[in-house]
């Protein structure tokens, strides 16, 4: 039980690192810096990393049954980059081009998207400056930030 335990714990500790990694970046560089990383090639692997280690840090309440997408707006075609993540059952999985028919869907600017997922600024202010736009579920969103295990802002 014990090397159950301490293993589980070593795997945690690399994606607690990446998060705190973008948290740093996010923090540290201009919104301009941001739009121009997001509108480069960088883009795609960027997501995919966050949503990748989103999905690795996040503990959902195992009552928590929902779908939940995210659409970042803002692409250099201006499509919209779409991701699920699926809570079920205390755990996560992500995918890129979900087929699922989402309980909540959160739509971001590319900017606000990190802003977000690097803790620097909350989601209620995001959603209050109209920059998150929210459908479905309302009692999710408010569970949500708790089970993905979001970076908090700093003060």
């Amino acid at each position: 039980m014990i090397k159950t335990l301490e293993r589980h714990a070593r795997r945690r500790w690399f994606p607690d690192l990446k998060a705190e990694a973008l948290a740093w970046w996010v923090r540290s560089v201009s919104d301009q810096r941001l739009q121009s990383v997001m509108r480069s090639r960088l883009r795609g692997v960027l997501l995919w990393q966050i949503f990748r280690t989103v999905g690795q840090r996040a503990q959902p309440d195992t009552r928590l049954n929902a779908v939940v997408e995210f659409r970042i707006t803002g692409r250099g075609d201006d499509g919209i980059d779409r991701y699920q993540l699926t809570l079920t059952d205390g755990r996560c999985r992500t995918s890129r081009r979900g087929g699922h028919r989402p309980t909540l869907t959160l739509e971001l600017e590319p900017v606000a998207f990190l802003r977000l997922v690097g803790g620097t600024i909350s989601p209620q202010r995001l959603l209050i400056a109209g920059k998150l736009k929210l459908r479905g579920d309302l009692m999710c969103a408010l569970a949500l930030p708790e089970a993905l295990r979001l970076p908090r802002r700093r003060r």
